[in-house]
């Protein structure tokens, strides 16, 4: 928290919010109707209530008006919460809502003949937030301060692990040793890349790895260090599952892509969560009368700009509850050889984008440090 707090300060944040209130108040109207508009975008089925306007409302108050952003994480957790049930990116939200307050605050600079250095400062400011929300939302929701003694074992021995977390299904793997152990915080500290250093802006679960006796350990990240490619790690927990391990690489798609699902006379529209070579995972936003075990048909176009059809006979694996009104489907399918072609085609590509993405964060990632 205060690593933020002293950042916030020391770019003049908030001189620079005083310097524009006229502006960012006058923007608050404006920001609440694009945030509803690109809420019912994303999900149609999304029940917006009284609680979601209160919720954009002070939202905005707290970053641009009254000057609270530390309160964001805490105060409105609950509902960013179920906007993350409902499969809806709140960091996709964000950054919509940003470009259109920054093209406004170009004009208003224009207008107003001020340097055109008060953009850099405008993005500046934009992308703290989104950093700072998106770290602080990502909270664990049970919390075990003993650190297990597999761990402390590991620190006093320097034994090598590997630390292991995911960015849009793409994995990223990376050896590591734990620096540094607090018992009485129940914290460590380990060695990650920048990659690492990175996805852990987006996502804050990670996972340590014994090789040898391939002993799983999930953890959540407390305090990232860029300059020292170190992550700090906290709610270490001794799980029973290995690592998130797939046979094939998964990929979440950019844009949302409608599946038909097909069962004898039966149809269903759903989403698309990821994709692999083998299978993948759909969501719907009301329970489907399937069941595990079932065979059902799959029809999608994955690409418009390579328009290949897909048609799979697919079985259901699992079912995943997200809340009592979604759900997620986890389907197995064998491509035939054009299929699997046209699959590899299409994860390779948004593999590349997911990786490119990655590296145009890490090239600011380091500039920063």
């Amino acid at each position: 928290m205060d690593g933020f707090k002293n950042r916030f300060f020391q770019n003049n944040f908030l001189s620079f919010l005083a310097k524009y209130e006229k502006f960012f108040k006058s923007q608050e109207v404006k920001f609440i109707i694009n945030f509803l508009e690109i809420l019912k975008k994303k999900n149609p089925h999304f029940h917006i209530n009284t609680r979601h306007k209160d919720f954009i409302k002070e939202l905005y108050e707290d970053l641009f008006v009254s000057k609270n952003f530390e309160t964001v994480p805490t105060k409105h957790k609950e509902i960013i919460n179920e906007l993350k049930e409902a499969e809806i990116e709140f960091e996709d939200i964000l950054n919509k809502l940003f470009l259109i307050l920054t093209n406004s605050f170009i004009k208003h600079i224009l207008k107003e003949k001020n340097a055109i250095s008060e953009l850099k400062k405008m993005v500046s400011l934009l992308d703290f937030y989104i950093e700072y929300i998106l770290y602080h939302i990502q909270e664990p929701t049970g919390f075990f301060t003993a650190i297990p003694k597999e761990i402390k074992d590991y620190y006093l021995n320097n034994t090598k692990l590997y630390l292991f977390n995911v960015y849009k299904g793409v994995p990223i793997v990376n050896s590591t040793t734990i620096h540094t152990l607090n018992n009485e915080k129940g914290i460590i500290e380990v060695s990650a890349n920048y990659y690492q250093i990175v996805a852990s802006k987006f996502q804050r679960e990670v996972y340590l790895l014994e090789p040898k006796s391939n002993k799983t350990f999930r953890a959540f990240i407390k305090e990232r260090y860029p300059a020292r490619k170190v992550l700090e790690l906290y709610n270490i927990e001794k799980i029973n599952r290995k690592t998130p391990k797939r046979n094939y690489i998964r990929v979440q798609p950019k844009e949302d892509i409608t599946v038909a699902v097909t069962k004898q006379n039966e149809k269903f529209e759903t989403v698309m969560y990821d994709i692999s070579i083998k299978g993948c995972a759909l969501l719907s936003d009301k329970k489907l009368p399937l069941e595990v075990g079932d065979y059902v048909k799959l029809s999608f176009i994955l690409d418009p700009d390579d328009f290949f059809f897909f048609n799979f006979e697919a079985e259901l694996k699992s079912i995943t509850k997200l809340n009592d009104d979604s759900y997620r489907y986890h389907f197995y399918f064998e491509p035939n050889p054009k299929e699997e072609a046209a699959l590899e085609r299409y994860i390779t590509k948004r593999e590349k984008e997911i990786i490119k993405e990655l590296q145009t964060f890490l090239k600011k990632e380091i500039k920063n440090v």
